[in-house]
């Protein structure tokens, strides 16, 4: 009888302490999912600022891409590609927001952490396609005279020119998704607040499958 009790004891004791591993559980996840929200939701209103600047951005360009008529075929082009890097940044920050908009925190982890992931890998695919305008920051305010009959054009603008064309092949090959253990790379991407704050909002997220394997508690 004896044996029983205590087997009884031992067995609400167990059942006691499982219950609390689960609230505590419930608890730390409903934290973490909180800063991770937190932190995704302060990047949606970044996401939404850079939006409004890209769209009156891309409006200008285009303003002075008509202002222009065509008089200047190196300020056509120039504006008329950096305007076009402007639009496509813009529509990808829309899509961005749709994303997080979107995300379902109810959901299982590892099905967030995937958008999340995927969300990191556009950031980066962005960025590249990004750094492409550089060189036409460059060449706007060429005009034939210049190139034909200033030496200015031989010995500076073009030299520099062409550094920020060397430069923008380097960034486009050195920064992609292989490369990110780089820590110059790892360090670049991180100066805004897009992809340091998905990072820090999966960081959160993991640290619930890193409790759950600490208190070895199954979903």
């Amino acid at each position: 009888m004896k044996d029983i009790s205590l087997q009884n004891i031992w067995k609400a004791q167990d059942e006691k302490l499982e219950r609390s591993l689960k609230l505590n559980l419930r608890i730390f996840e409903s934290m973490q999912t909180q800063k991770a929200q937190s932190k995704l939701n302060a990047l949606v209103r970044f996401k939404t600022v850079a939006v409004v600047i890209g769209v009156l951005w891309s409006a200008f360009l285009g303003l002075l891409i008509y202002g222009n008529q065509g008089k200047n075929v190196y300020f056509t082009v120039s504006v008329g590609m950096i305007l076009f890097f402007s639009i496509w940044a813009t529509a990808a920050y829309i899509k961005d927001i749709i994303l997080l908009k979107n995300l379902d925190y109810s959901s299982s982890i590892t099905n967030t952490q995937k958008k999340l992931a995927g969300l990191q890998v556009s950031t980066i695919k962005s960025v590249r396609i990004i750094l492409l305008q550089l060189p036409f920051h460059s060449t706007w305010f060429w005009t034939q005279k210049l190139v034909t009959g200033d030496t200015r054009f031989q010995l500076i603008s073009f030299p520099c020119t062409f550094a920020f064309i060397l430069i923008t092949i380097w960034l486009y090959k050195s920064i992609s998704v292989q490369n990110m253990d780089k820590k110059w790379v790892k360090t670049f991407m991180n100066i805004g607040p897009e992809y340091k704050s998905v990072t820090r909002a999966r960081d959160f997220l993991s640290e619930i499958e890193e409790f759950k394997k600490d208190q070895d508690i199954k979903a």
